[in-house]
């Protein structure tokens, strides 16, 4: 306990003084930088959930992140731009980095900095986000933030120390690092782990842009439970939430959730009476393979779920004063707007949402928020472009577009890309036919 609180301390002395150094060093106008990300969207199936390898080692695959070219990826990047997005958040499974040593290491630390500047010369700025996975059960969220002390935590330090140190010799104002996603400890449990990780980043660069979230799976309130003074007067942070409200709307049908035999929820609350709802629930309680009784009990649940949303009323008022007390929060933390970031929000499109209200409402409930986020000078990022349990905004493998309802949702305008349209590229980039980076023109 002794040891603890003394390395405590010890990071919070760093973490003033790093953010004093900073404050007294940085150039006027990187307190604009979060202007490079206000429209954005993951980038989940590119660097996140690497796979393990057969047998019992519980090895990762290596190499691991090989399923996308960087061919594949510039054209995606590409579109994105063109339809309108300023950054990318790139979900990147730590667990091979930490599981790696040596000369595979130095690797896929190439590869990390590779894709990061093919991100960047196709015109888009980049967080890259630590994104635990579940796969490899060495280095789950849960593993990872066991406590401030515990040796994986610190193996997890050492691996912020390094990217950050990487990332900040890029000198770009378009990079940026996400300290960890979605922390699924409470806010009280992640605050001596956040701020070991921030003082950890900032010891390899005093400049790079950081991304911080509360505990809580980096819900509002957990954000708002934050305590800033480590790092409230550092340019150079973004404070970040993420928000998937209501849960009966946004994750209808999703297995792992409360909401798994919801069916045909609409949006707002009271858009439609609950007897579609219900009805769809029903059949799909029925094709399920649980017992007669536990069906019973599923639609008794289901129905309980539904019926408390719509007595909720939610809808757009509601998403805008969740996001208002966020904004009053800030202010009261002497933090500007531009510095909070709506770092993730989705919702998972069912089979029921692809034409008719179903389609209208989930658009609707895109719309909503953005314009709650925007009306407030948050930043946003949208999950995700591809992959991931339904909420891809892609519609299929074959195309690089998001759905085009969506993207009108998000204020979004496609430009077809001019023949001769000619990117800036600010540094070496790996050449898509042989992963080489090569110098600029």
């Amino acid at each position: 306990m002794a040891k603890f609180r003394k390395a405590a301390i010890a990071c919070g002395l760093f973490a003033t003084a790093a953010a004093w150094l900073w404050t007294v060093t940085a150039p006027a106008q990187t307190a604009d930088r979060a202007m490079a990300f206000q429209r954005g969207i993951g980038l989940s199936h590119v660097m996140a959930w690497a796979a393990v390898a057969p047998g019992p080692s519980q090895e990762f695959a290596d190499p691991p992140f090989a399923d996308v070219t960087d061919a594949e990826l510039s054209a995606q990047l590409q579109t994105l731009r063109r339809t309108g997005f300023d950054f990318v958040r790139l979900a990147v499974d730590p667990g091979p980095f930490l599981q790696f040593q040596g000369s595979r290491r130095d690797a896929l630390d190439r590869m990390l900095i590779d894709r990061v500047k093919l991100i960047v010369a196709s015109g888009l700025a980049v967080i890259v986000d630590f994104h635990p996975s579940d796969i490899q059960p060495d280095y789950t969220a849960q593993e990872l933030t066991a406590g401030a002390t515990a040796p994986v935590f610190r193996s997890y330090l050492q691996l912020l120390e390094r990217t950050s140190g990487l990332l900040g010799e890029l000198h770009s104002d378009k990079v940026a690092l996400e300290l960890m996603n979605e922390p699924p400890v409470s806010p009280r449990a992640w605050q001596p782990m956040l701020e070991a990780a921030y003082a950890a980043a900032r010891s390899r660069s005093a400049s790079l842009l950081l991304v911080l979230e509360g505990g809580d799976e980096a819900s509002a309130a957990a954000l708002m439970a934050m305590r800033t003074a480590a790092f409230a007067k550092d340019p150079a942070v973004l404070l970040s939430f993420h928000y998937y409200d209501p849960y009966q709307f946004t994750h209808q049908g999703a297995p792992w959730n409360a909401a798994r035999y919801l069916a045909d929820v609409p949006y707002p609350a009271r858009a439609r009476s609950l007897d579609d709802a219900l009805t769809a629930t029903a059949a799909l309680i029925a094709q399920s393979d649980i017992s007669a009784s536990q069906k019973s009990f599923a639609y008794q649940d289901a129905q309980a779920r539904l019926e408390a949303y719509r007595a909720s009323g939610f809808g757009a008022a509601t998403i805008a004063n969740d996001f208002r007390k966020i904004a009053d929060w800030a202010h009261a933390q002497g933090i500007p707007d531009s510095r909070i970031l709506l770092g993730e929000f989705g919702a998972r499109e069912t089979a029921l949402q692809l034409v008719g209200d179903g389609a209208t409402e989930r658009a609707q409930w895109f719309r909503d928020v953005r314009t709650a986020a925007q009306a407030n000078g948050f930043g946003w990022a949208v999950w995700t472009y591809r992959g991931s349990g339904g909420f891809a905004l892609a519609p299929n493998d074959a195309s690089n577009e998001i759905e085009a309802d969506i993207a009108q949702a998000l204020g979004l305008t496609f430009r077809a890309p001019r023949r001769a349209e000619v990117l800036p590229v600010p540094f070496p980039v790996p050449s898509p036919a042989t992963g080489i980076s090569t110098p600029t023109p």
